[in-house]
């Protein structure tokens, strides 16, 4: 069909979905203006794993060849017991392949980010603002004005609110609906490829549950680094922040009991490199779309991190917002399409990974990865919108 929509986009956050979606969005001919509220646009954190479906998206967007470049294709994923370090499963990427048609990579949240950047920036070099807090907006039949704490504002015909699990856009379209403490604190680290005991560098990606926690690691940037993370069920949680300095002794005392050579990893993570959150969750909407206004993304629908896919449902996301601007003859229609096609998805997804977080934590429950509950198959290059 050929595309009878003109619409001019604004998008609220520049992480990796409004990259992404901004991408999508200028490849299919749209204007498109990203607002954050960080004073320098760059993406923070640690690794995150981008498995086929994602890529599929990767792909559309012409990007794929170039983060593979700078990424990990993990050899193998190894499931082992958390006090004797014992390979309790091991699944090869090239199985993994085999079954989904492309690999896994192990990528550096800020290599994903800047090769979106890159590629918008090419695309258009003065569509990015920064320093730009969203504070509000008021839409009329016509577009979406936004407004910032600075007091400037901004007018669009369309707002994607793309700013992350505690989205300022979602609190303004659902005042009543808070995010909520999800019983699990967060660690995570990134460790120089010297300081990794050699058992846990051999199995390459190490992921150890045990009870009301579990481990992760996997190398990042050819191996020049090791990504760890861990969760942990707790019953409290009062800090603000997603990035609060941790100390190696509490990671530590958090996993007594683990094998001796993960308990190592953890002791040899360098000064000032340890943080850790609280990590937040929230329910499912029945829409995310109001008026001229949706959401993409950890705004959209929350994702913890136990089935990997955070990152690869925002990315989702994105394409098919693009398709469905690019096959629509009116913003409802475009919004709608979306909708339809993503929301469905993105709530599966959600309460499957919430569901995931217990199972990983209780060492008598066999888990079902992403990979197990057929999610790496979805193609949002080709499925319907």
């Amino acid at each position: 069909m050929t595309r009878k929509i003109e619409a001019k986009v604004m998008i609220i956050g520049a992480g990796i979905g409004g990259m992404a979606a901004a991408l999508a969005l200028q490849r299919r001919g749209f204007s498109v203006a990203v607002y954050e509220r960080s004073k320098e646009i760059r993406e923070v954190g640690a690794g995150v794993i981008i498995t086929a479906n994602a890529r599929r998206a990767l792909r559309d967007l012409g990007v794929d060849a170039a983060l593979e470049a700078l990424s990990n294709t993990i050899e193998v994923f190894h499931t082992c017991h958390y006090e004797t370090g014992a390979i309790l499963r091991a699944v090869p990427n090239e199985e993994i392949r085999q079954k989904v048609g492309i690999a896994s990579l192990g990528v550096h949240r800020a290599d994903l980010h800047k090769v979106l950047m890159d590629a918008v920036l090419a695309n258009d070099p003065d569509c990015l603002h920064a320093n730009c807090q969203f504070v509000g907006l008021e839409q009329d039949s016509l577009g979406v004005t936004a407004r910032f704490s600075s007091g400037a504002t901004a007018r669009a015909d369309v707002l994607i609110g793309a700013d992350g699990n505690v989205s300022a856009v979602r609190s303004f379209l659902f005042p009543d609906e808070a995010p909520k403490f999800a019983g699990q604190v967060a660690f995570r680290s990134l460790i120089p490829d010297a300081l990794v005991p050699e058992s846990i560098r051999r199995r390459v990606s190490v992921m150890s549950a045990g009870p009301g926690r579990y481990l992760l690691s996997y190398p990042l940037r050819g191996g020049e680094i090791m990504n760890l993370v861990g969760l942990v069920q707790s019953d409290t949680w009062e800090e603000e922040g997603w990035a609060i300095p941790a100390t190696n002794e509490e990671f530590v005392k958090a996993y007594a009991g683990y094998e001796p050579d993960l308990l190592t990893l953890i002791r040899n993570i360098p000064e000032n490199n340890l943080f850790k959150w609280g990590l937040r969750d929230r329910e499912p909407l029945k829409t995310w779309t109001v008026g001229r206004v949706t959401m993409l993304g950890d705004a959209a629908h929350p994702m913890t991190p136990f089935l990997g896919q955070g990152a690869c449902m925002a990315l989702e996301d994105a394409l098919l917002l693009g398709r469905a601007f690019s096959a629509s003859q009116s913003v409802s229609e475009a919004f709608r399409r979306y909708e339809d096609a993503r929301r469905p998805r993105g709530t599966l997804v959600q309460l499957s990974s919430r569901e995931e977080g217990l199972t990983l934590q209780d060492p008598n429950k066999r888990r079902r990865t992403a990979q197990d509950r057929g999610l790496l198959d979805y193609d949002p290059a080709t499925v319907p919108v």
